[in-house]
């Protein structure tokens, strides 16, 4: 049985799936992609990765890039790594919305390495394991040896540039790719022949990983 701890009042559950792998589970879209926005992009937007920014001009640099600001329907799976939860708990980012202070408290007092993934009930199946493949490619340090030496010898170039151009900044791409390989998402993650053999082995080693994860039930 996995861990779980709900907060009623926000309709968030908070799920331990391993050592320093953590699950939440929102009940709306809204609710999930409004927690999460700047913690995320913090941590992997093209522009604003590693920078201070309100929430005002995230929203006017995507509206601006996007024609509109959609990222609330845009986006329904999250994950970040405890690095990026940092420069919110040194205060860079105040003021904090409500959310982000919510957020935060789920985590303060967890001591090491750990990553944080995050879904809303009514999402597709294959988000959470995506999302699962990002945290094991983050914690499982034989997950993450094993993906990159089963990815060599393959041209990853197009997906590569897909993921560029959906707004992921360089540095988490290889992350990307192998996540999006193992639970594609619409065109993202829609495998050439020449990548199928891949798929096959990243599916193998994911379910092989993954058999120690407490995953609850929806």
């Amino acid at each position: 049985m996995a861990k779980r701890t709900p907060h009623q009042k926000t309709g968030i559950t908070k799920h331990k799936v391993a050592d320093g792998i953590y699950l939440l589970r929102f009940k709306t879209q809204y609710e999930l992609t409004s927690t999460f926005l700047r913690v995320q992009e913090h941590y992997e937007s093209p522009q604003f990765h590693g920078r201070i920014f309100t929430l005002e001009q995230y929203m006017d640099w995507y509206a601006a890039e996007n024609g509109a600001f959609t990222y609330f329907q845009d986006w329904s799976g999250f994950n970040v790594p405890s690095t990026a939860f940092q420069p919110f708990y040194e205060g860079k980012f105040d003021p904090l919305t409500r959310k982000e202070k919510r957020l935060l408290a789920l985590f303060r007092n967890l001591q090491g390495r750990f990553y944080v993934i995050g879904v809303h009930d009514g999402g597709k199946k294959g988000t959470l394991t995506h999302e699962l493949a990002h945290a094991l490619f983050f914690i499982d340090d034989a997950y993450r040896q094993a993906v990159r030496e089963a990815m060599r010898g393959y041209d990853t170039s197009a997906l590569e540039a897909r993921l560029a151009k959906a707004g992921y900044a360089r540095h988490v791409i290889p992350d990307e790719v192998q996540a999006y390989i193992v639970a594609p998402s619409g065109e993202l993650g829609a495998a050439s022949r020449a990548l199928m053999p891949l798929r096959k082995k990243l599916r193998a080693l994911f379910r092989q990983h993954a058999k120690g994860l407490s995953v609850p039930a929806r």
